[in-house]
């Protein structure tokens, strides 16, 4: 049986420091090397950078940038919306300008005209 003189239940020595500094010593070091580490190799980035840029579009400065957000409620919904405004625009008569007497035809029809040598593509000068 253990006496209670032998086990006091809780630590009689005290903890070592020698480990306790080299392990903190250590990891200074190693931050001091990362962040020397770090800085040396952004420049080194910004050093060789611009030689890998693609060289700047001429109209670059006259780009007119809108700081508005670009979003779509529903990006299906409105593709099938432009889809079939564009083929009802393509299968249908109507004007273009009617003040100036242009109309468009569908594009079957144009297609018969063209191949029957009714209609020439050279005809849509003005």
């Amino acid at each position: 049986m253990v006496e209670l003189r032998d086990n006091p239940g809780y630590e009689t020595r005290d903890a070592q420091i020698s480990p306790l500094v080299k392990t903190g010593l250590f990891i200074f070091a190693l931050m001091v090397v990362s962040f020397v580490s770090m800085t040396i190799l952004f420049r080194v980035f910004n050093y060789y950078q611009p030689m890998f840029d693609d060289p700047v579009p001429p109209l670059a400065p006259t780009r007119v940038i809108n700081n508005s957000p670009r979003l779509q409620v529903d990006p299906p919904a409105e593709k099938l919306a432009y889809d079939r405004k564009t083929e009802e625009m393509l299968s249908s008569y109507g004007w273009v300008d009617p003040h100036v007497k242009i109309a468009r035809i569908p594009v079957e029809r144009a297609i018969e005209l063209v191949s029957d040598g009714k209609l020439s593509l050279m005809e849509t000068d003005l």
